[in-house]
């Protein structure tokens, strides 16, 4: 297991509703009545829409284009992350203030950060693979909905298939926002009031994450129906730890500023590389503790199995050598170079057999996902009338003081946030050995002494082996120690 190493794993989060204030609501007309919803995949329901083969002669147009897509992944079933319906007040809806008048806000009241999946071994990671969120503000079908059928594919010409990629074009008749959004079963009710889209990037070791503009369709402002008039959007991403007190510890916070647009803007995102790496936030200690003590058994197993395969590979490499001195010695001493590859023979057949009981003992544990840390999540949509109040309303969504983002909030920049915007929180290079990574190390060196403790034949070996194992679990348990873990025996 790469121990707490976070990367994307396909999103798996249940739905949730929250109501929202009365008198938030209540500044709605008929016309104006919108919700706001978040939907996470691997993939952008609208930026990554793949092309679709053109149909055989003899094909079925409606069946054969919906499966041979000819360029990026067909969405499955998305997740909806995040949901409200402006009803009516509820106590729950945030601890930190009451609801901006001009903001449109989804929640998803509280869900589990992190997920331990055990095949092929315990894998703890992000509770999700957050490749790109999706929000749509429309009016919504009632649900149950399933309007995926009604969703005509993006199929290229025939003209197009001899040409480079940025030169195709499809043959469909309904291009529209709405068609596209069909594809991942979002069901809006006439047209989408807008649509935005982010990709979620993670560095290569798992430490660090950054939100960017993969795009927007906006056809109407959501707080204002004059066509001409022009607002400077902001949305934002706030993860926060759910504690008792009227403050709660924002753990993680992004967002990503689309800049000044109107009714009728349309982007396909911000290239680019100039948003700065944030650290991913780590498991609090009562998560990890409970972690720890749900994986016990499945740790202790898996350990062991990672120890033999890595003392079976040794044995080779020992054997291989052993051969090589014996083809080179003299008489006397490729005697004794034999008898200590017969001993090294009889190991390794003893921790072969050991490895197979060991698999077999790993395959009838339970293996069903586990879930921990659950956080609170909150989703925002911002329009203001000037950069200088989107700035004041970032810091007050957020929970933030407005000189700290100042500096950080520009025109069509995205920008991530945890925990604070000091610079020790910006990753600029890799970390150094920590208590989870010294965790990783010792943990290994305990196994593989703890193997060779139990496979050693010889005597005057083993007193050795049973030294290194005491040595070794002692600093075990002393990076244990170190994370709020109980120690093992």
């Amino acid at each position: 297991m790469n121990n707490l190493a976070v990367r994307p794993a396909i999103v798996a989060l249940s739905l949730c509703l929250l109501r929202m204030p009365a008198g938030y609501a209540a500044r709605d007309t008929a016309h104006d009545a919108i919700e706001v919803r978040a939907f996470v995949n691997d993939a952008c329901v609208i930026a990554d829409e793949p092309y679709f083969m053109p149909v055989a002669a003899n094909g079925d147009a409606s069946d054969q284009a919906k499966f041979l897509p000819l360029l990026g992944i067909v969405i499955g079933k998305l997740a909806e992350l995040f949901i409200n319906h402006e009803i009516q007040a509820s106590a729950d809806r945030m601890k930190s203030g009451a609801a901006r008048k001009d903001t449109h806000y989804a929640v998803r009241k509280q869900m589990n950060l992190y997920r331990v999946d055990f095949q092929p071994a315990p894998d703890l990671n992000i509770n999700a693979k957050l490749g790109c969120m999706t929000i749509v503000a429309a009016s919504f079908r009632p649900e149950p909905a399933d309007c995926t059928a009604d969703y005509v594919p993006k199929e290229l010409t025939r003209e197009s298939m001899g040409v480079p990629q940025n030169q195709w074009k499809t043959s469909r008749a309904d291009d529209s926002i709405e068609n596209q959004l069909r594809r991942a079963n979002v069901c809006v009710t006439g047209k989408a009031r807008a649509v935005y889209e982010s990709r979620f990037e993670f560095s290569k070791d798992g430490t660090a994450y950054r939100l960017t503009d993969a795009g927007y369709h906006i056809e109407s402002l959501l707080t204002t129906q004059d066509k001409g008039a022009s607002r400077t959007t902001i949305y934002t991403l706030k993860i926060s730890d759910p504690a008792a007190s009227d403050q709660q510890e924002v753990l993680s916070s992004a967002w990503v500023d689309i800049g000044t647009v109107s009714a009728g803007s349309h982007s396909g995102g911000v290239k680019g590389d100039a948003t700065p790496w944030l650290r991913v936030p780590p498991m609090s200690i009562e998560a990890r503790r409970n972690y720890d003590g749900k994986t016990k058994i499945h740790q202790e197993v898996i350990g062991q199995i990672a120890a033999l395969e890595r003392a079976l590979t040794r044995n080779q490499r020992v054997l291989a050598s052993l051969d090589e001195r014996i083809a080179r010695a003299g008489s006397d001493v490729a005697e004794g170079l034999r008898q200590e590859r017969l001993r090294v023979v009889v190991q390794n057949q003893a921790q072969a057999a050991e490895l197979d009981a060991r698999n077999g003992e790993y395959q009838d544990l339970p293996r069903a996902p586990l879930e921990f840390m659950p956080v609170t999540i909150e989703v925002a949509v911002t329009e203001t009338e000037s950069e200088k109040k989107a700035r004041l309303a970032l810091a007050d969504i957020i929970g933030k003081n407005s000189n700290t983002f100042a500096s950080a909030v520009g025109g069509a920049a995205t920008s991530l946030l945890s925990k604070s915007a000091s610079a020790a929180d910006i990753k600029t290079e890799s970390d150094p050995a920590d208590s989870a990574n010294d965790l990783v190390r010792t943990k290994d060196l305990y196994f593989d002494a703890l193997i060779d403790a139990q496979t050693r034949t010889s005597d005057p070996a083993r007193a050795d082996s049973q030294h290194r194992l005491i040595v070794a679990r002692e600093e075990y348990n002393q990076a244990r120690h170190s994370l709020g873990l109980e120690p093992i025996k």
